[in-house]
């Protein structure tokens, strides 16, 4: 037993004398964290902050125009602005809008008529405007005209209502329900920029434990460290312990400290706070499976390399594939299905699916059995790949 806390001793006191280690596992994923939170957070926002550019013009000086405008101004993802009928294709020539709308003479007698208002507007689309911003625009402005129309045809039921009482008896006018679900009904829940950060950048971080665990090994090499522990008739079982032990608890304070992350530092700089939920077990069962799934990876590749290089190289190379292939750096929605599925070859997209799961789902363990069962198996292939090595080394040493 004593042996076995002198091995997790020495580990410790290695990895506290290997600051650019440290910075790897700590420093790097809070800066990706802070930077990609706030860069990309309107690209995640239901609401994006991505604004088009679009120019209303008035033929007529109406009370109908007038409230057609300004409902319209209203409508979140626009960058409005006014002008005459000949400046909007001038505008468009120059890129400084890309829609435009006119509302023709006669619009204010159309909406009291119950005619079809799109007869007195002319929409106008750029042909540098993607097909979802045209569908976006038209959509506006005829959910805009109908909206009009609608409190037009109110004033010739009920003239002694207000404008103000028309337009709240327009909103108390229910068509529809909207539900942000969450658990097994919900069916494409996205993550919020700070939710997809955090983890994703905390799983990257976790897999770059090769670096300390590699260093040590090559130490112990070159420094008949293993010829030793040979002599000594340590186990390969407490080597592997001895190792396993204080990067396991390394890798949940780095888990810990990416969560303050993400709920604390991201909204000082004005990112949105992530809401970790309420199944605080199922976190710590994730970052429990995910930790022994990279170190057992790490144990594997230094067994085999010789060199810090090697391990730095190789090492690091693999993990760019895995984070670039697994949804790290580019989240897996926005993949093509082919990409989609590559994905399921990368353990870092399994502790992703699981992270996202708790967060968005507010899943449970039993929901998220299978990710966890991957990153199990492949970390025990791992496991078993550096305990068969390092059993080799040992007897290579007596």
């Amino acid at each position: 037993m004593r042996r076995y806390l002198a091995g997790i001793l020495k580990e410790f006191w290695l990895l506290k004398r290997d600051i650019h280690a440290l910075m790897v596992l700590f420093v790097m994923p809070s800066l990706f964290i802070l930077i990609m939170s706030l860069a990309m957070r309107d690209a995640f926002s239901q609401n994006s902050g991505v604004h088009l550019k679009a120019m209303v013009v008035c033929e007529e000086n109406t009370t109908a125009s007038r409230d057609f405008v300004a409902h319209l101004k209203a409508i979140k993802g626009f960058e409005w602005s006014e002008g005459k009928t000949t400046q909007v294709p001038a505008q468009m020539m120059e890129r400084d809008i890309l829609l435009g709308v006119v509302v023709r003479a006669g619009f204010d007698e159309a909406t009291h008529k119950n005619t079809p208002q799109n007869r007195k507007l002319t929409v106008l689309i750029s042909p540098e405007a993607t097909p979802i911003a045209k569908i976006l625009f038209e959509t506006a402005v005829g959910g805009t005209a109908a909206k009009i129309n609608m409190i037009n045809q109110m004033s010739s039921l009920n003239p002694w209502m207000t404008r103000e009482e028309k337009e709240a008896a327009l909103v108390d006018k229910v068509w529809f329900e909207e539900h942000f679900l969450r658990g097994e009904e919900s069916t494409d829940v996205r993550p919020t920029s700070v939710q997809q950060s955090v983890p994703a950048w905390l799983i990257f971080s976790m897999f770059f434990i090769i670096i300390p665990i590699s260093n040590t090994f090559v130490n112990e090499r070159r420094l008949g460290t293993l010829a030793r522990l040979a002599v000594m008739n340590v186990s390969v079982t407490g080597v592997l312990l001895s190792k396993m032990i204080p990067y396991f608890v390394i890798n949940q304070i780095q888990f810990v400290a990416m969560l303050m992350v993400g709920m604390f530092v991201v909204p000082r700089f004005g990112g949105d706070a992530l809401n970790i939920g309420d199944n605080i077990g199922a976190l710590l069962v994730v970052s429990s499976v995910l930790s022994f799934a990279s170190i057992s990876y790490a144990l594997a590749l230094a067994s085999f390399v010789r060199t810090t290089d090697q391990a730095v190289t190789i090492g690091g190379v693999l993990n760019i594939i895995f984070a670039a292939i697994g949804g790290i750096m580019v989240p897996l929605f926005v993949m093509p299905d082919f990409m989609q599925q590559l994905a399921l070859l990368s353990p870092m997209s399994w502790g992703l699916e699981s992270f996202l799961a708790l967060f968005l789902h507010n899943a449970h363990v039993s929901d998220i059995l299978p990710p966890l069962g991957a990153l199990i198996l492949f970390g025990s292939i791992c496991l078993g790949l550096a305990g068969w090595k390092l059993n080799r080394e040992l007897k290579e040493a007596l």
